[in-house]
């Protein structure tokens, strides 16, 4: 059976599941529903029912592209550069410091295991290096919507409730910027080509997100119609995701300088936000489905890596944001304890990357560890974010504060009648 068809069949029945423990369970099926995208993915791959062989998703490897690149796409859309200016620095200090951190440690403690135990023999040394980069930017991505979703839970306000989301969304760009950055220098290891050295790469990886976003403003203008604009997405997406595959470049980064761009160019930014924002779900779980059904189990020696990982995060996360705390001069109690356990929520775009390695990375044994290590961080973190970040905001005495909004005593709800919809996700505060 063609491997497309089979993905729509099992993509839909992970849909129809997946909606049905919603109504039944409400908001408690959020951690069911993620972690079920990423255990059929795996129960149809290769190592499961085998619906997905070697062959099979290998042909899936474009659409894979366009999915992380969707994803990227979503991540730097908001990202408006002619805002950042008017952001407040402490806020963008406490995520660089917290990013810098993490990433240094875990990703230092990564290529050390890697190096000194030769778990990964006949490797070069600079794939060792990109593979440590990878786990150590991964370890800095953080999930902007469960750490919101908590906030909002928690009916929660003040500097800490503000700063969490924010320094999250910056986190994201910056692991999805280096991240690219680190494949395209490997790109320019593989090819060996003296005339183009990795600057150029580098260069050509950014102009390719910048070039397609300022095409993608000329054609589109200032345009509204939602229909257009959201096929004029699926367009640009598509067209960014294919020229990075072509060039071996990332997708996912890609894709974000593009989306940047048009946040900074367009004004029909904050209309394809709000136009895009329904892909947001599909995508995502596609995303897990796909980096599931990729997985291939690794070397029992290797288990080290995925359990030590979990264990580094936690803890570089936590110093490091106690660190960003007492230097970025934000608003928060420096006596605060373990700011850091607020973000510990990963996400499906830790799965961007992790898919993203796997498929750019002429590495395979590589490959599987990284996907392995982020996609189990990403399942394991799932299981206790949720409680950390609850007990972050109670220890900073913020729960409670926002009160649940009265009924419109004007128009006052029938019984049975659907509610006005709520309004659209916040626009992440790095944008404009």
């Amino acid at each position: 059976m063609d491997p497309t068809l089979i993905l729509i069949i099992v993509l839909t029945f992970a849909f129809a599941a997946t909606h049905l423990e919603e109504r039944l369970l409400g908001a408690r099926s959020a951690l069911i529903i993620s972690l079920e995208y990423v255990l059929i993915g795996v129960l149809v791959g290769p190592w499961g029912l085998g619906l997905f062989g070697g062959d099979g998703l290998a042909s899936l490897k474009p659409l894979l592209g366009v999915v992380t690149g969707f994803a990227g796409f979503l991540v730097g859309l908001p990202f408006n550069l002619r805002g950042v200016r008017r952001r407040a620095r402490g806020t963008t200090r406490f995520a660089i410091v917290t990013a810098l951190g993490t990433a240094g440690a875990v990703g230092g403690l990564a290529w050390a295991t890697l190096w000194f135990t030769d778990l990964v023999p006949e490797v070069e040394p600079t794939m060792l290096g990109i593979a440590a980069v990878t786990l150590g930017l991964g370890a800095t991505m953080t999930s902007v919507e469960s750490i919101r979703a908590g906030i909002t839970a928690a009916a929660a306000d003040g500097p800490l409730s503000r700063l969490l989301p924010t320094a999250a969304q910056w986190m994201a760009v910056l692991a999805v910027l280096a991240f690219g950055i680190a494949l395209a220098l490997q790109r320019s290891h593989a090819t060996r080509l003296t005339a183009v050295g990795p600057i150029v790469w580098v260069g050509i990886a950014a102009l390719s997100g910048v070039g397609l976003g300022l095409i993608f403003h000329a054609f589109v203008g200032d345009e509204r119609d939602e229909k257009k604009l959201f096929v004029a997405t699926i367009g640009v997406v598509a067209l960014a995701s294919g020229l990075a595959h072509a060039l071996s470049f990332s997708p996912l980064f890609v894709n974000m300088v593009c989306g940047a761009t048009i946040a900074t160019t367009s004004r029909v930014a904050p209309a394809l936000i709000a136009t895009d924002v329904r892909l947001r779900r599909p995508v995502f779980a596609l995303l897990l489905l796909l980096a599931g059904a990729s997985w291939q189990p690794i070397p029992v020696g290797l288990w080290v890596i995925p359990v030590g990982f979990i264990a580094a995060r936690v803890i570089a996360l936590r110093i490091s944001a106690r660190l960003a705390v007492m230097v970025a001069a934000t608003d928060i109690d420096t006596s605060l304890p373990r700011v850091g356990n607020g973000l510990l929520a990963q996400g499906p775009l830790v799965a961007a990357v992790a898919v993203d390695y796997w498929a750019v990375a002429d590495a395979p044994d590589l490959g599987g560890l990284v996907l392995t290590t982020l996609l189990l961080s990403a399942v394991v973190n799932e299981m206790w974010a949720a409680a950390t970040l609850g007990r972050v905001i109670r220890n900073a005495g913020e729960g409670g504060r926002v009160p649940a909004p009265a009924p419109s005593p004007a128009a006052p709800a029938a019984a049975g009648d659907d509610a006005a919809p709520s309004p659209p996700g916040q626009t992440p505060e790095v944008a404009a």
